[in-house]
């Protein structure tokens, strides 16, 4: 599905309903492609999946700081009336924002990272931000590429789009934005354009999207839509929903139109001419019948993705009603007889999905829950209470409540375990383990990780993003060579921890460059494939080696400068760490650590 598909047929609608549109170009669906001076947000790879939000929150204190300022009271009230103004805004588009998303990832899946870009500006005079634009790719990371190739340069096309476009759009929108402040700053709302991407699902088959998007552009309201991405692993190839679904064009309107009408407040009436506005719909629509060509017979490409639940068919606001009404949605689940049985989700082999479990700091608010969470802040403890079960951890240091995600694994063999992942600090994340199986609930262990961002010396820097169940990245920080950063591609093990496969290593960034060993020390030799041949050798002083792979407790893998694969046992891994009773800081003297 694509925005240009949606964009017109939009434009056309708000027209015809009488809202405003500034006289330019919508933000967003430009085709000028200029360099300009965004916040790269690859320039720091140390920065944390929060650090967006703490700059937003400090920028919008130091405005409201300067605006409590104001010795002009009339000045003051006009500004309090702008505030309300962009509230109403944001609060009228909030109601539509409940789109909520639950992915589900299965097995054999690639490991995929979000890549983004981000800007803002406020009024010359430093008192009022005028806009605000946000925008990620999802794309493959870098060291599986030559393993999807296909896959990896579609997504990677995208994101080169958005790129490219971004700074344009942004200045595009700066432009209309600074225009309505001059001529009428008291009723001035700020401007904004922020679409998130989000996995769906993702396994060995299928790669579905979905965009979220926020936008205001002037006039009395903003608006809210989704737009859903579908490929094949495989060839990366976008996916058909004449692929997905086994009846013809008009049997699945017919199906929509049903479901549709069923599930309106108000029936038929709810909509447009929901025949007419359906028969244009098709499952590969012809491009030279766009809406633009003025085709009597336009064709428009269906909007949907593929989730935990099945198959989501989208119209967004203005597509079949008007904008009071809202977006509408119909699900097809994947048992559905029209449903494709080899585009069904396989729920046999070892999958996990993103769950929804409310975090209470009173048992008393979660009275009408099964599953909820409640935090004792005195004691720095929570309990997970699910299904007939329950568990506390006494050791709970999240930053915040509302700060956490719940995936939920089910294994091939029948045991599930639920995964609370929580802020900890600058960076880093603790994750608290359950054990689920059989609608009991038991504590299981914690592990952490950390926020950094990968492919760090490329313009495609961002964060991981979960998207396989039995092979997904963890990242963490090392000091057993001096500080470095590294992932793993990790599957959950028999006790539900995550279990690491030290040949699938990747070295993110290293704090020593040059490690010199300045004492000879037993090593064990690695073959090509870092597999142990059993050969403990004793390497002699002098030796150079650049850090491979470690698997984080008990070894640091090496490539030596005379191209030899070796690997050190070192006990008490860290800044005291020992070989042999040797400290490693005598061993390999000049090594740095940070943090």
């Amino acid at each position: 599905m694509k925005r240009a598909n949606i964009i017109a047929p939009l434009c056309a609608a708000l027209l015809l309903s009488g809202c405003a549109i500034p006289g330019i170009e919508l933000p967003g669906y430009s085709d000028t492609k200029e360099e300009g001076a965004a916040k790269d947000s690859s320039e720091d790879s140390s920065k944390d999946e929060s650090e967006e939000d703490t700059k937003k929150e400090t920028k919008k204190t130091d405005e409201s700081n300067e605006d409590s300022s104001k010795e002009d009271e009339s000045s003051s009230d006009a500004a309090t009336e702008a505030e309300t103004l962009e509230e109403d805004i944001k609060e009228a588009d909030s109601e539509d924002m409940e789109h909520k998303i639950l992915g589900v990832y299965g097995s054999g899946a690639p490991s995929y990272k979000s890549v983004g870009r981000s800007n803002y500006k406020y009024s010359n005079d430093k008192q009022t931000e005028l806009c605000e634009k946000s925008q990620n790719s999802i794309m493959v990371v870098a060291d599986l590429e030559d393993d999807y190739p296909e896959l990896a340069k579609t997504l990677k096309d995208n994101a080169d789009n958005m790129l490219e476009n971004f700074d344009s759009e942004f200045e595009e929108m700066y432009g209309m934005a600074k225009s309505q402040y001059e001529s009428d700053p008291d009723y001035f709302g700020e401007y904004y354009d922020d679409a998130h991407q989000e996995i769906t699902r993702s396994d060995s088959m299928v790669l579905s999207i979905l965009e979220t998007e926020g936008f205001y552009g002037g006039g009395a309201h903003g608006y809210y839509a989704v737009y859903g991405y579908n490929y094949y692993v495989s060839n990366g190839e976008e996916i058909s929903l004449g692929d997905v679904v086994s009846v013809s064009e008009d049997e699945f309107a017919t199906i929509i139109n049903a479901d549709l009408i069923d599930n309106a407040e108000d029936g038929e009436g709810t909509f447009f001419d929901l025949d007419e506005s359906l028969s244009h719909y098709k499952f590969d629509p012809d491009e030279k019948k766009s809406i633009e060509s003025g085709a009597e017979d336009y064709e428009l490409g269906y909007n949907w993705y593929m989730a935990i639940d099945g198959i989501h068919i989208v119209f967004n606001q203005y597509d079949i009603a008007d904008y009071a009404s809202g977006s509408f949605e119909v699900v097809i689940d994947y048992d559905d007889e029209i449903v494709n049985e080899k585009l069904g989700f396989d729920t046999s082999r070892t999958y996990c999905y993103k769950e929804e479990i409310p975090f209470y700091e009173s048992e008393n608010e979660a009275y009408e829950d099964e599953n909820y969470i409640i935090y004792n802040s005195q004691k720095s403890s929570f309990v997970l209470v699910y299904g007939d079960g329950s568990a506390e951890f006494d050791d709970y240091y999240g930053e915040e409540t509302g700060a956490y995600n719940v995936y939920h694994f089910v294994m091939d063999d029948g045991r599930e375990y639920i995964h609370l992942s929580t802020a900890f600090g600058n960076d880093y994340y603790d994750t608290y383990v359950f054990d689920v199986t059989d609608g009991g609930c038991e504590k299981v262990d914690i592990f952490g990780y950390t926020g950094v961002w990968i492919d760090v010396d490329t313009e495609y820097s961002g964060p991981k993003v979960l998207s396989s169940a039995d092979s997904f990245i963890i990242i963490d920080t090392s000091s057993a060579l001096g500080t470095f950063t590294y992932y793993n591609y990790y599957s959950i093990g028999d006790d539900g921890m995550p279990q690491a496969d030290p040949k699938t290593c990747v070295i993110v960034k290293v704090s020593t460059e040059d490690i010199v060993s300045a004492k000879s020390v037993k090593m064990e030799k690695l073959d090509d494939g870092l597999e142990p041949t059993g050969d403990m050798i004793t390497v002699q002083s002098g030796t150079g080696f650049t850090i491979v792979s470690t698997d984080g407790v008990s070894f640091v893998d090496l490539l030596s400068s005379d191209g030899q694969y070796l690997r050190l046992y070192i006990d008490n891994i860290g800044y005291e760490g020992t070989v042999d009773g040797v400290s490693i800081q005598d061993i390999f003297p000049g090594l740095e650590y940070v943090g």
